[in-house]
């Protein structure tokens, strides 16, 4: 199950690059390089097999700004201690399987689908607000044109507070990304409810699987919804 946590998470960012011509493959790594983002700006999909000398090679060409200075390992038992690496966070890959799952909620009328340039823009600004990181409102706006993507708000009194996104798979599995609440709209239960509308929308769309990847904060959070923890993903920034 973790790997299918993990392709869901890498199909999505390679579908980003895709879509914004920003992707670089080959057979060791990907890397994304959006420009004027931190989204989805990074290193992954790091070939297990000479682990340590693929991201020696991948540290020294990011300190040359030839790749991202970001990197997300799905093996962070393999990363050994180095002084070029500044860990960042670590995330708990996590899944729900829907057959065990009853779905009892009903869509809340403050999340609204992301459709307009200005929708957007305003999920942009609501999840960098959220994670302290730049999102790009065009990226968001050049993605949500993509079938597989569904992207969500949630507003209030005329004010965006929260955003969440699902993107569905090749193995249609649906995973709940960029679900985050700004700092003045937290603590009103608005993270809950984008939750529960994602998880309106995979059981529309027949998912088998929901997947997501948990802050510590998030993963007490979703396992009482039924999700179980099956791996870790770290992040790292390359000094420079």
């Amino acid at each position: 199950m973790n790997s299918q946590i993990v392709n869901n998470l890498y199909e999505l960012w390679n579908c980003i690059g895709k879509l914004t011509k920003t992707i670089s493959v080959n057979e060791n790594y990907t890397s994304v390089t959006v420009e004027g983002s931190d989204w989805p700006y990074r290193v992954f999909d790091i070939n297990p097999i000479d682990f340590a000398l693929t991201l020696d090679e991948v540290i020294a060409k990011s300190q040359k700004k030839v790749l991202p200075q970001v990197i997300t390992i799905d093996q962070p038992q393999l990363i050994t201690p180095n002084e070029d690496l500044q860990f960042l966070m670590s995330q708990k890959n996590m899944a729900l399987d829907m057959k065990d799952f009853s779905i009892e909620y009903k869509n809340n009328k403050n999340i609204i689908p992301v459709k307009t340039t200005t929708d957007a823009h305003h999920f942009a600004d609501v999840a960098s607000k959220s994670f302290g990181y730049r999102v790009d409102g065009e990226i968001i706006n050049t993605i949500i044109q993509h079938e597989k993507i569904k992207a969500f708000l949630f507003q209030e009194n005329n004010q965006s507070l929260g955003c969440g996104m699902l993107f569905v798979d090749a193995s249609n599995n649906a995973g709940f990304h960029m679900i985050g609440t700004v700092p003045e709209g937290r603590g009103k239960g608005i993270g809950k409810h984008i939750t529960e509308r994602l998880l309106i929308e995979a059981e529309k769309h027949g998912c088998p699987n929901c997947v997501l990847h948990a802050s510590a904060m998030g993963e007490p959070i979703y396992k009482k919804y039924g999700f179980e923890v099956f791996g870790e993903l770290a992040t790292c920034r390359v000094m420079q």
